[in-house]
């Protein structure tokens, strides 16, 4: 699949799950957000993204168990090497009905962002109620993200990834 913007054509790779959470975080204080408190952040409560290759962007997908219609709300963290991270989007997202294979974990088919990074140019994928909802995000030299759910609606959220490069 191939992707073309106004002067640039990217190869998406196949989606790849990269993770779950299954317990709340509050947001990160300014004080909590150096590599070494984001690293110590339990593996319940954090996704730890580490694209390879340097790539142009990459879009997520998000996954539920739970009824449709639950909202929960992830914050998503970047940084470059073992630096601070910074917030860079918050992502409220609703749970669908359209089955992801078992009948008790769905797609999420809306995303609405706030409190968007412009530079990182994050943009909702365009879905109607009961599609599959992504996140687009260029990746401008980031090379570690952490995504938390400062509100978990749902006992599980699943992650799914594909990297895109020029």
């Amino acid at each position: 699949m191939a992707i073309t913007g106004t002067n640039k054509q990217s190869a998406q790779t196949a989606w790849s799950y990269i993770g779950n959470i299954t317990s709340e975080q509050a947001a990160l204080a300014v004080t909590a957000r150096d590599n070494a408190s984001v690293e110590a952040l339990a593996d319940a409560k954090v996704i730890k993204i580490r694209p390879a290759g340097n790539p142009y962007a990459m879009s997520l997908r998000f996954r539920a168990d739970g009824n449709a219609d639950l909202d929960s709300v992830l914050e998503l963290y970047a940084a470059r090497g073992e630096d601070f991270y910074k917030r860079i989007a918050t992502l409220t997202i609703t749970t669908g009905t359209q089955d992801t294979g078992t009948s008790t974990i769905h797609f999420i088919d809306t995303i609405v962002a706030t409190n968007e990074e412009t530079l990182l140019d994050g943009e909702e994928g365009i879905c109607t109620a009961n599609e599959i909802a992504e996140y687009y995000i260029r990746t401008f030299g980031f090379d570690r993200f952490a995504l938390i759910a400062s509100d978990l609606d749902s006992t599980t959220i699943y992650c799914d990834i594909a990297y895109l490069g020029e």
